[in-house]
């Protein structure tokens, strides 16, 4: 038995009322839909291989488009075929990654700096999660509709796929006074993961070459400066801050091994950071990007 129409109330007015129904109905099946294409498109754009093979190469004299490239305060440009970074302000950081997202790496890099203070920071940008720009850089737009719609429905469907509002990623960095040191970018905040050590490995001083390679496979992360691996200053409390101080791990624990599972892949880039006591100016210049799949033949490759 049909149901009866109220009375009074005429069908244009009840088969209007039943539109907005069939509008959100309609937005619902679009959303999810692209839910679906969003997290399959990701997947699809992993660039993986067998352990031991090169997944990646740049030499900085080719294929350009495949790295970020600007102008302005920060810098990122190729010069006499290597990739340039600089800053100007104190405590800054500025990168450029590969156009492409791995899950498991194994990259190796040979960086110097060539102006500016030697209390800096140069290195390895690693599963970065990158949102700048105007923040609908996901393959579903209809989710950038809805989130100025609703700004809230918008976040939450963003968080589902894994995205948050600000760059997050990893950063392991070596400065030309002989320190290293391990950062992580989440939820608007960094923060030093292992405080900075000094090394004998690394050489000092400006426009001298260190290899840096950072291998990571699932969430086991790896480092290695100028061939020999490098341990961290890995605080005991999770969400707490360790210092390193006359060769003692003070309330932490001193590990080759750093685990983390927050982001499970991302882009690998390359980073230069400003600090607060050496102040801007920093220039630094990378060549020779190998990436390889982490495992067995990888494992025999030395910088």
């Amino acid at each position: 038995m049909a149901a009866a129409i109220p009375s009074g109330t005429s069908k244009s007015a009840f088969a209007g009322r039943k539109l907005p129904l069939l509008c959100f109905t309609l937005l619902i099946t679009l959303v999810g839909t692209n839910l679906v294409y969003a997290l399959l498109v990701r997947q699809e754009k992993l660039v993986a291989g067998a352990p031991g093979d090169l997944l990646f190469a740049a030499a900085f004299d080719g294929f350009l488009e495949d790295w970020t490239l600007y102008d302005g305060r920060q810098r990122s440009a190729i010069v006499e075929g290597e990739l340039e970074l600089a800053v100007n302000a104190a405590q800054t950081a500025t990168w450029s990654t590969a156009q492409h997202n791995f899950g498991d790496f194994d990259i190796q890099v040979t960086a110097r700096a060539i102006a500016g203070p030697v209390d800096n920071g140069f290195g390895i940008l690693f599963r970065l999660n990158d949102n700048r720009g105007d923040g609908c850089d996901l393959p579903a737009i209809v989710l950038c509709g809805l989130e100025a719609l609703w700004p809230l429905a918008g976040a939450a469907l963003r968080q589902t796929l894994g995205d948050a509002q600000s760059d997050r990623y990893y950063a392991f960095l070596i400065s030309s006074d002989g320190f290293y040191s391990l950062w992580q970018a989440e939820a608007d905040s960094t923060r030093l993961r292992s405080a900075w050590i000094a090394s004998p490995h690394i050489r000092q001083g400006l426009d001298v070459e260190n290899a840096i390679r950072v291998i990571g496979a699932g969430s086991a992360f790896r480092f290695a400066i100028n061939g020999a691996p490098v341990s961290l200053c890995l605080p005991d409390d999770a969400d707490g801050v360790s210092t390193y101080y006359a060769g003692d791990c003070v309330g932490g624990t001193m590990s080759e091994v750093f685990v983390d599972d927050s982001l499970s892949s991302g882009a690998l880039g390359l980073v230069v950071q400003s600090t607060a006591s050496g102040g801007g100016g920093v220039v630094a210049r990378f060549d020779q990007v190998l990436v390889y799949a982490p495992g067995e033949r990888s494992e025999d490759v030395r910088l």
